[in-house]
């Protein structure tokens, strides 16, 4: 059953960020993990064309090797990470020439909240180790944050194809060196 969000519940009066937060709340996160999905493949390529990264591997897994991928992610040496790792000053940079920092400071403080019990509720019926649980819960938080901080900095489109993704009931994992893990 999805949440839907209203201006006043999340108290950011900002029609974008609400617009965000609805679209969040519709998600039904973690619903295809495992199954491999060659639309859900495309848009993933898309996000890594929109980050600029062409060099890397895509390795799907199924949700028994959740657990095992995860002890595995390592940023070191990875095109995907060295582009992400920019991204959050880089958008926090445009929120400050659009004067949006106390719109940030807010959504900073109710999205991930709002993220968490959304995720956790899912992750929690479809994963029940707990390390997967909490490493999908705070991924999600962290998409999150960085979708509305792209919102407000005026770069939707940049994270409009990870979104999607995760609408479709998929989530990229992260990567080992160049490779990233879709489940």
């Amino acid at each position: 059953m999805a949440v839907t969000m209203n201006q006043d519940q999340l108290g950011l009066k900002n029609q974008s960020i609400d617009d965000l937060a609805d679209r969040l709340s519709k998600i039904n996160w973690y619903e295809k993990a495992g199954k491999k999905d060659a639309e859900a493949e495309q848009t993933f390529r898309s996000f890594m064309q929109k980050l600029n990264v062409g060099n890397y591997e895509l390795k799907w897994i199924s949700k028994e090797e959740a657990a095992d991928t995860i002890c595995k992610l390592n940023f070191e040496d990875s095109e995907l990470w060295e582009s992400l790792s920019v991204l959050p000053d880089m958008l926090k940079k445009k929120v400050d020439e659009l004067d949006q920092n106390q719109l940030l400071e807010k959504a900073v403080d109710t999205i991930p909240e709002f993220v968490f019990h959304l995720a956790f509720e899912k992750a929690i019926q479809i994963f029940h180790e707990e390390k997967v649980v909490s490493f999908l819960v705070g991924h999600a938080m962290y998409i999150a944050v960085l979708a509305a901080t792209a919102e407000m900095a005026g770069e939707k489109e940049l994270l409009a194809p990870l979104l999607e993704l995760l609408e479709s009931g998929h989530v990229p994992l992260g990567p080992e060196k160049n490779t990233v893990y879709l489940l």
